[in-house]
């Protein structure tokens, strides 16, 4: 309510002092200056301290170079934060320009009468006008102006701009425009658009504005093409936040940014969650309301049932209709229209992502446009891929694989534009290139300083334990290998190996080796202790994980091997800075995707046929996806791959590495009131560890995988695992949040609520819980120091007013605050909580039987499906057939109208306890129509909030 950051409070006590009287004292005479304040109109003092300081700046002798500017995060800090860093360079350079300039009349000024206020004197001093500064920045800026003059033979470039949380949108987009430029490098092809712009949609500003708003000279329209996903429930994804907003400002509807553009939307959802595709519908709508023209319907893809269906028709298409309405007719300027534009071939959520992509170069390219079909009529090569795939498809040694033609496979895009070797001289060149504006970074989030997937927060694992009843011999083996001070990868690859042969999955007992690969574990991480990453209960956090070491390892010896690449040379990749081929390769692409392209014949026959659209997509399904192999396992089942895919190969056609997000299972409010009052976060995830199906015909069939992420992080926090004593080497993650705008407590702690949350579901509502008890204690703390203040011993101490740091708004705030609290009644709890044996992952027993005791839960219900001689039991079983939760469900539903909170595995948990609500409210609202329209109101009202996943 006004007051300084803590790390600006002493500056802001100085300059509050009072200042000097004369010119010759003021300590700001020789600087000039320019304020950017930040604040938030939910509060009384807008922008309190910024502009405090703004004008005591003035008042000891500084030069204002620009007025105060006052950024507002109630509606967006961008809107003034990027137009004030685009000036404020060039006009504080202006300034101090002008005030160099002045040389003999700054002496001339200082003898000004003292009996004069320095205001005055400043005035006298030095008076920079509007067009001084204007011709000062003009002068000094290195930008060059956007022209209005297009040739008249050119035309404007395809916009293709995407917003993505987790690479699927992002990779469809650079689909779309790689393979459009790849008709472009072909002479005999007339494109209608002369090159493609691809980017985030929050690059919209800076990249595409200027031209969407310029009328075409020899056009009618600009081609923009969005790809767009939905993360939560109807949010929009970190990198088109700013644009989204953007759309839905009123002051943008009056300058009708997209009256000279057309336009395609291509919107990805799932219908796991109630607004499907929420994010690409606004976008969509607010498109046609700022004057673009809609070439097609927004074209709705579902994760649930399968992007591909969507998609694969969508891009086929996309750019011949936006080239016709472009131009205003219904064929693309030029010869020919071009082909369908590929698209990829299977496009699914991490962490079985199968892309069906070859190497991006064009030598590659134009090697598989003149590949030979003549086949050896016998089987001729060894490698175990070849083997395999004539395994799978029942071929005599004699017969040959099929031969595919090259319309049949997919385009050899590229899913990064560019990437270069780049020399110690070029490497020092950039270093001092490297601008202040540069590393600045803009946030509209909750903080000024906002951690994301591009600048995430090097957090510390804290502690660590198992929620499972899991054997914890095998982490103390493997803590005495990560506690070593210089832990290697080679060190991760022992400690894998030693969880490996200790939870053996396929040897023994079926129940236990089931139990074996079914491990659940607490991870607790630190937070800033400036309160810069801040959460609830209900959000995400993203965690960021390198490639496996064996992975890393292999690739590196490959590029070294064939192509010369040493892991420690610098590389660019899309212009960024530059990092060594081994940070590239370990932090930088997706390894557990595909490429395919191979120098042997029968191999490359293989792959083609395996990546081909018809032909291949039951056995892309059996060897690929169905034994999850990834690129590494394609180059050692098809070796002479390796001969061919290079370094520019990988970088182009691998995606990023996506983050994996798991939901916070803490309270900041109860973690504040822990008696050691650090700031940190608690997440639950499930160690992924399981065997592929064995088929006979797959010679590396029933293998075992690992979670990328999951099984890094357990072998990090072995030495917490095994309750260790001692100091060791602490482990850190790059960890950044992701805050949700549904998924919360509601604000009114009367408000009944039924959670439903198996498996690790439960996390969230960990939160939930603790945060409700630590409302609970803060309401009671009040009544008791209430109580105390209204004793009449005093102890002997008398309070001076000026010793209570709170003004008098402070002190009303607190008393209305605090008989809103105490008239607060909390409502009830029930949760619905399953899993497989209650004799080993039960999560948070312990923790829920105390909320219980407590009276925090209201009741506590448990199904376990795989109790031996029981019948198998899911939430949604005993939610409708066991009378008492019938009878509670519909209860707290009607009568008490309760929130509903479903969390968990989306792939059938999600639909069947709706199905399982909708039946149980038939029986008294008369009938299931009725039942499943009192579902969606509850949904439009937000009684009934999901967080699930696929």
């Amino acid at each position: 309510n006004g007051d300084a950051p803590e790390n600006a409070g002493r500056f802001v006590r100085f300059v509050k002092r009072k200042p000097p009287t004369t010119l010759s004292d003021a300590p700001m005479e020789h600087v000039a200056y320019s304020v950017l304040a930040l604040g938030d109109t939910n509060y009384d003092k807008f922008c309190e301290s910024g502009q405090l300081i703004d004008k005591k700046l003035k008042e000891w002798g500084g030069t204002r170079a620009m007025p105060v500017a006052c950024a507002d995060e109630a509606t967006g800090l961008e809107a003034t934060v990027e137009p004030w860093v685009e000036e404020v360079l060039g006009k504080l350079e202006a300034t101090c320009a002008a005030s160099a300039g002045g040389g003999g009349e700054e002496k001339k000024d200082d003898t000004v009468d003292a009996t004069t206020t320095l205001p005055e004197q400043l005035d006298q001093k030095l008076v920079v006008t509007e067009e001084t500064a204007s011709t000062s920045v003009q002068l000094s800026s290195p930008a060059p102006a956007v022209t209005q003059e297009i040739a008249k033979e050119s035309t404007t470039s395809l916009y293709v701009l995407y917003g993505s949380a987790t690479g699927n949108a992002e990779h469809i987009a650079k689909d779309v425009a790689a393979t459009y430029e790849l008709y472009l490098k072909n002479p005999s092809f007339i494109g209608y658009f002369p090159s493609v712009v691809c980017c985030e949609l929050n690059d919209y500003k800076k990249k595409c504005l200027s031209q969407w708003e310029t009328e075409p000279p020899s056009i009618t329209k600009h081609g923009v093409i969005i790809v767009c996903s939905t993360t939560g429930n109807a949010d929009a994804p970190e990198n088109s936040d700013r644009f989204v907003r953007w759309l839905k400002r009123k002051t943008t509807d009056s300058t009708q940014p997209f009256k000279h553009c057309a336009y395609a939307v291509l919107a990805l959802g799932d219908t796991n969650y109630d607004v499907f595709c929420a994010t690409g519908k606004v976008i969509d709508k607010r498109l046609k309301e700022l004057g673009g023209t809609r070439c097609c319907p927004v074209a709705l893809a579902d994760e649930a049932t399968g992007l591909e269906e969507t998609v694969d028709p969508w891009t086929g298409s996309v750019i011949q209709k936006l080239a016709a309405e472009c131009n205003g007719s219904t064929r693309i300027q030029g010869s020919v229209a071009p082909p369908a534009v590929a698209a990829p071939v299977a496009v699914a959520a991490p962490p079985k992502t199968i892309v069906k992509e070859t190497s991006s170069s064009s030598s590659l390219e134009e090697k598989k446009m003149e590949f030979d079909e003549t086949v050896p009529a016998v089987s001729q090569s060894s490698s175990v891929g070849v083997a395999t795939i004539r395994n799978l498809l029942s071929l005599l040694p004699k017969d040959a694989i099929t031969a595919v033609d090259n319309k049949s496979l997919p385009s050899m895009v590229s899913s990064l534009s560019s990437c270069e070797l780049v020399n110690d001289e070029e490497l020092q060149g950039r270093e001092r290139g490297n601008s202040v504006a540069d590393n600045m970074t803009v946030s509209s989030g909750s903080s000024g300083f906002h951690y994301t997937l591009n600048k995430p927060y090097e957090s510390t694992v804290l502690s660590a334990r198992y929620l499972t009843k899991t054997n914890v011999e095998c982490a103390k083996k493997a803590s005495e290998l990560v506690l070593d001070s210089s832990t290697s990868d080679e060190k991760i690859v022992e400690a894998k190996n030693l969880y490996n042969s200790h939870f053996p999955l396929a040897i023994g007992d079926e129940v236990e080796c089931t139990k074996n690969g079914k491990r659940v574990i607490e991870m607790t991480l630190s937070l800033p202790d400036d309160f810069t990453l801040e959460y609830q209960p209900g959000d995400s956090v993203g965690l960021i994980v390198p490639n496996t070491p064996e992975a890393t390892t292999f690739i590196l010896s490959m590029l070294e091997k064939n192509h010369g690449v040493l892991p420690s040379q610098k590389i660019s990749v899309d212009s960024n800075h530059p990092i060594t081929v081994e940070e590239a390769i370990r932090t930088t692409i997706d390894l557990c995707y595909v490429v395919a392209f191979a120098a042997d014949p029968e191999e490359a026959l293989a792959l083609r046929l395996l990546s081909s659209n018809e032909k291949g997509n039951d056995l892309f399904q059996r060897y690929v996806e169905d034994q999850n192999r990834t690129v590494i396992d394609i180059l050692k089942e098809f070796p002479s791959c390796q001969q061919l895919i290079t370094l520019e190969g990988l970088l182009g056609c691998l995606p990023a590495i996506p983050p994996r997000y798991y939901s916070v299972c803490s309270s900041p409010l109860a973690d504040r009131q822990a008696e050691n009052g650090s700031y940190h976060l608690k997440v639950a995830f499930s160690v992924v560890d399981f065997l592929t199906p064995s088929v006979a015909e797959d010679l590396n069939s029933g293998k075992r995988v690992g979670g990328l992420a999951t099984r890094y992080l357990e072998c990090i926090c072995s030495p917490f695992l095994n309750n260790p004593s001692g100091s060791f080497k602490v482990p850190t993650v790059q960890i950044f949040p992701k805050p949700t705008h549904e998924f919360r407590l509601p604000t009114n702690m009367s408000t009944p609520l039924i959670l439903i949350g198996p498996g690790t579901g439960i996390a969230p509502f960990i939160g939930f819980l603790s945060h409700r008890q630590a409302q609970i204690s803060s309401l009671e703390s009040f009544e008791a120091a209430e109580t105390a203040s209204e004793g009449t011993w005093r102890g002997g101490y008398e309070l001076d007013p000026e010793e209570l740091h709170i003004s008098k708004g402070d002190s009303t705030g607190l008393n209305l605050a605090l008989d809103y609290v105490r008239k607060q009644k909390t409502g009830e709890i029930d949760l619905y909580f399953g899993c497989r044996y209650s004799d080993h992952d039960y999560l948070y027993e312990d923790e829920l039987e105390a909320f219980k005791s407590t009276g925090i839960l209201s009741n506590l219900y448990t199904a376990f499906s795989r109790e031996h001689g029981k019948e198998k039991m899911y939430v949604q079983n005993i939610m409708q057939d066991k009378p008492e939760c019938k009878q509670r469900l519909t209860e707290m539903i009607l009568n008490k109208d309760a929130s509903v909170y479903v969390c968990g595995d989306g792939n059938a948990m999600g639909k069947d306890v709706q199905e399982a609500i909708v039946n149980v409210l038939a029986d008294k609202l008369e009938s299931k129509q009725s039942a499943l329209a009192y579902l969606d109101q509850m949904k439009t009202s937000g009684r009934f909030v999901l967080d699930i996943w696929s």
